[in-house]
């Protein structure tokens, strides 16, 4: 029999169109409403409609889930060739989500997990609520193996950003690195990291640029051109603001070749 995830986190999942509540029922969760019924592999929830995944998604999907046997080492290689700038750069993505003992913290697009570790520097993983959501399974089993220990404090789920399956005002802080630029509606995903936000909470977002993925994905990186040819990099992160967000920034790093874009989410509903 598959494990679960641990009770009070799963309280938090949703069905991800309708976002009705979900029962735990001989190890599937089941829609209160639809009657729909969604796995849960290897304590990993699957909340995830393949039918309801636009284009360019399917083929990051695809991508991803060849890719992540060699994942993590060939990130390892490309911070070697980049002198260690990756892994600044993930120092930096942990200290701005300047995360606190107590806090609960969805990672989207958390892949095979690489930030995990810079997060731990600033904050003890035992010491918050971490839930990390991904696309792609190949990915989350990879992450699995660094959450290790930390089964009652972590979850992570399969599931499309563009419908988050978790309630509304879930998580003190939401996050989200790599892929979004991308997305088949990457604005879509930011309103509903927003939604699954506490009034007043940080979103952080970073990814690569407009060059990166027109000249590096889908014409020099053998690895991703086939996936990413035609893709649109037609996007600019200023607009994914909401209303009555504050504390709006937006910054660049790696000599243009990525951002940081975050914010706080309003604190009360836009007039």
């Amino acid at each position: 029999m598959n494990a679960k995830p641990s009770g009070h986190l799963i309280a938090l999942l949703r069905e991800p169109v309708t976002l009705s509540s979900l029962n735990l029922q001989d190890g599937e969760l089941i829609s209160t409403d639809t009657q729909k019924r969604y796995p849960i592999s290897d304590s990993i929830p699957i909340l995830l409609d393949e039918a309801d995944l636009g284009k360019q998604n399917r083929k990051l999907q695809k991508m991803y889930q060849w890719m992540s046997p060699g994942y993590d080492i060939s990130d390892w290689l490309g911070n070697l060739y980049m002198r260690g700038a990756l892994r600044e750069m993930r120092r930096q993505f942990a200290q701005t989500l300047a995360l606190k003992p107590g806090d609960r913290c969805l990672y989207t697009s958390i892949g095979t997990g690489l930030d995990l570790p810079t997060i731990a520097e600033t904050v003890p993983l035992n010491q918050i609520e971490f839930v990390g959501l991904d696309l792609t399974l190949g990915m989350l089993r990879r992450c699995q193996k660094k959450l290790r220990g930390l089964e009652q404090s972590s979850m992570l789920v399969q599931a499309n950003a563009e419908r988050l399956p978790f309630a509304d005002h879930a998580f003190d802080v939401v996050c989200h690195v790599g892929g979004i630029n991308l997305f088949d509606r990457p604005a879509l995903a930011v309103q509903e990291m927003v939604r699954v936000g506490r009034p007043g909470s940080l979103i952080l977002i970073a990814d690569e640029s407009k060059d990166v993925i027109l000249h590096d994905y889908q014409q020099k990186n053998l690895l991703t051109r086939s996936a990413t040819k035609g893709m649109s990099a037609d996007f600019s992160p200023m607009d994914w603001i909401p209303a009555g967000a504050t504390g709006a920034s937006y910054e660049e790093a790696l000599r243009g070749k990525a951002y940081f874009l975050s914010f706080r989410t309003p604190v009360s509903a836009p007039t």
